[in-house]
């Protein structure tokens, strides 16, 4: 795994309609976007835009570094017919100069776009010592204002500055938003938790999916999908390799079902992670640290045949 992506894994039924099948015959692609710096974090914006993240860099087309540590922004693009991203630019936001973007989640009320996003800032005080400098996950929530992009972020009041916070996902109705963190009550190293998100904006109390969905290793980047299925990787024993996708549907009365490990060419012998399942339910997105790709961790594109 490359090294952005360490910053953030080291800290840390069915309905009627036809869902994502195991059976279905899947094809991948390695995207054109793809080079030798790191993408992941794929997340829609609206209609065919898409907000992903990638490296962070100079004028020169060199990366950006913190602390010796790459540092990872926010890029938006349009989504063609067959699944390339054109058109990329960097997300236009006002963010803290010290802090980087992770992955985001947008979502929309009847009068506002709202955006939640994952950063990793470091304590660049003089007095902090080594632990207090350590990088921590937060989440913030920004508002989208026509002219200037994506501002105002704020920290969700139920994020307890001790513990790490990210990975936000909204589910498909607008009422939960779904993160990982290292909260009290997590059975590993990170777990999934969900956060009923009620009117004007004001959040509940997270509680964790429990067993069904996590364990004692690390799992991370949610994501919900219109099949009423939560995806989410990772580094549990018996998958394939390192990082492994796995999905979860979501019952009836609210629980999960036991987690299901998804076949090839989705995982692989080596990381892949960052699951995203298109409305149609059989294309979308991953990224994966396989060999063959252009030399940072790729997105790939799914399509069934």
């Amino acid at each position: 795994m490359k090294n952005t992506f360490w910053v953030c894994y080291l800290m840390l039924l069915c309905i009627s309609f036809k869902g994502f099948s195991q059976n279905d015959k899947r094809n991948i692609v390695n995207l054109k976007l793809n080079d030798e710096n790191n993408h992941f974090g794929v997340s829609y914006l609206e209609d065919n835009k898409i907000v992903f993240t990638s490296n962070l860099l100079t004028k020169r087309g060199k990366q950006e570094f913190l602390n010796g540590t790459p540092l990872v922004t926010l890029y938006q693009g349009e989504i063609d017919p067959d699944g390339e991203i054109n058109n990329v630019s960097p997300l236009p936001s006002k963010l803290d100069s010290d802090a980087f973007n992770m992955s985001a989640a947008a979502f929309y009320t009847t009068d506002k776009k709202y955006m939640v996003i994952t950063t990793n800032v470091y304590n660049t005080t003089r007095d902090a010592n080594l632990s207090q400098k350590a990088s921590k996950l937060r989440m913030e929530i920004g508002e989208y204002v026509e002219g200037v992009g994506w501002t105002n972020f704020k920290v969700p009041s139920f994020c307890n500055p001790r513990s790490s916070y990210g990975h936000p996902a909204i589910s498909p109705d607008g009422k939960f938003m779904y993160f990982v963190s290292t909260m009290r009550g997590t059975l590993g190293g990170t777990d999934i938790f969900r956060v009923a998100i009620n009117e004007n904006n004001v959040f509940g109390k997270p509680e964790n999916l429990g067993p069904k969905v996590n364990t004692r290793k690390k799992e991370l980047f949610p994501f919900i999908g219109k099949d009423n299925a939560l995806y989410f990787s990772s580094n549990r024993p018996k998958g394939k390799g390192q990082l492994d996708i796995y999905k979860c549907d979501i019952l009836e009365d609210g629980t999960f079902s036991e987690a299901q490990l998804l076949d090839d060419p989705i995982n692989s012998r080596f990381d892949d992670y960052s699951f995203m399942l298109n409305d149609n339910l059989e294309s979308g997105y991953f990224s994966s640290a396989r060999p063959k790709g252009k030399g940072g961790d790729d997105l790939y594109y799914f399509f069934s045949n």
